[in-house]
């Protein structure tokens, strides 16, 4: 009996270890940051000054995805934030978007930075441009595993800054900039991984622009807040630990004064996020104002009583940095698992057989290694949100080194997966212009 119970014992063991491995293996935790950085680039900020206080930041948080605002657009300042603060010391793997600059205000602009080890950028879409260009970034995540499961998993980033000031007409304009948001949504007939971050110089969730984001009837289209903590943020203590805007208790050199007692940065989520249906979920307890300690209320970010929630270097490049704090994120994803291990060689050797020719001009054209001719291959064709737009067969003929079959897209980035009758796919990206 002891023995049986011993074997038994170690078998269940046995088996719940290789399914922790299992989800282990096939989950990845990324980080979102979101982050004003006041007036990047303009004459009394200037990269030289700004970037080793970002570079410290970035070091400290170390987000796979950063999205900001207010980079002056005199100049292609994304760049220098590229290769001043993010690529340096021999990191290679930051990557950019172009930087929004349509709108009424268009001097100061957003973008987003990306692990390029993790994610590619598909597109990005204007959202609106009532004020400064609200812009929508797709993204797909680069699972190791694509070759074998020919699944992935898409994340919308958008990323706005709305109108600034407590006035009337300034709320208007702010209601406006998000009733586009939510008609951007509207577009979209299935549900999505979508985020939506930045500044939104909101003092309340009563007001109509924040009502049009987490009130929508389009449920689809509808975001959420992770905190779940609706108030009167403004100079409110009991919202404390999580204001965002002011560092400092003076104003002066483009710093806004009065202290810690905005929340004005603020990240919302889609209910797939939320609820975990497409492959995302937000990690609990994990979304918080970088260097708030909730003790700071109407005071500057380093006065007493002394702020131990990050290293002093990194409270001191939050101080100096900008007027607002970063917010962060982590956001489990989980990718489809593997069906069959063993087939890796394999699945890596079909996909070296498929080249397609990039970009696309008029016709698709497609060259299969020989191993791969007189043969059936289902070709699907995704666009740049994901769907299905486009399925067909592709008889490979014994001669046919090179096909060029009959579609019709519209100029955009696509995803191209081709699959054999084994099971085995790949996933090609291409542009058609």
């Amino acid at each position: 009996m002891r023995k049986a119970f011993l074997f038994k014992t170690l078998y269940l063991t046995g088996f719940c270890l290789v399914l922790m491995n299992i989800h282990l293996f096939a989950q990845d935790t990324i980080r979102v940051m979101q982050y004003n950085l006041l007036r990047y680039g303009e004459s009394n900020q200037p990269p030289s000054t700004k970037n080793p206080l970002l570079s410290t930041i970035i070091n400290y948080v170390k987000p796979d995805i950063f999205g900001c605002n207010e980079i002056s657009a005199t100049a292609d300042y994304a760049q220098n934030i590229l290769t001043g603060a993010l690529n340096i010391n021999g990191e290679t793997k930051w990557k950019r978007a172009k930087l929004s600059k349509a709108g009424v205000d268009a001097s100061l602009t957003n973008t987003l930075f990306y692990n390029s080890n993790k994610f590619e950028l598909l597109s990005q879409d204007t959202v609106s441009k009532v004020q400064r260009e609200i812009t929508a970034f797709n993204l797909f995540y680069k699972d190791s595993n694509l070759v074998k499961t020919k699944d992935t998993i898409f994340f919308t980033v958008i990323v706005l800054h709305l109108k600034a000031a407590n006035g009337s007409a300034e709320a208007a304009t702010r209601a406006a900039e998000t009733q586009q948001v939510a008609r951007y949504m509207k577009k979209f007939t299935k549900p999505r991984n979508v985020l939506i971050m930045g500044d939104y110089n909101i003092y309340t969730h009563t007001e109509l622009a924040y009502q049009n984001l987490i009130a929508d009837t389009n449920l689809m289209g509808r975001f959420y807040d992770p905190l779940n903590k609706p108030g009167a943020w403004n100079n409110n203590g009991s919202f404390s630990a999580i204001h965002t805007q002011s560092t400092h208790s003076a104003t002066g050199g483009s710093f806004s004064g009065g202290g810690m007692d905005d929340r004005f940065d603020i990240m919302l989520a889609t209910k797939s996020i939320i609820s975990d249906s497409l492959k995302v979920r937000i990690l609990p307890n994990t979304y918080i104002p970088v260097g708030n300690d909730g003790l700071h209320f109407n005071l500057a970010l380093t006065d007493l009583p002394a702020n131990t929630s990050v290293p002093s270097a990194v409270l001191g490049s939050l101080y100096n940095m900008s007027d607002h704090l970063p917010i962060r994120a982590d956001f489990i994803f989980t990718p489809t698992k593997p069906a069959v291990q063993g087939l890796s060689l394999q699945s890596v050797q079909f996909a070296q057989q498929i080249q397609v020719a990039n970009p696309v001009q008029n016709n698709l054209e497609i060259h299969f290694g020989a191993n791969l001719l007189n043969q059936i291959i289902h070709l699907k064709i995704y666009n740049q949100s994901g769907q299905l737009i486009e399925s067909q067969k592709i008889a490979t003929a014994n001669t046919d080194f090179q096909i060029t079959p009959k579609i019709s897209l519209p100029e955009g980035i696509y995803l191209l997966r081709f699959e054999n009758k084994e099971g085995l796919s790949v996933i090609k990206k291409v542009a058609k212009y």
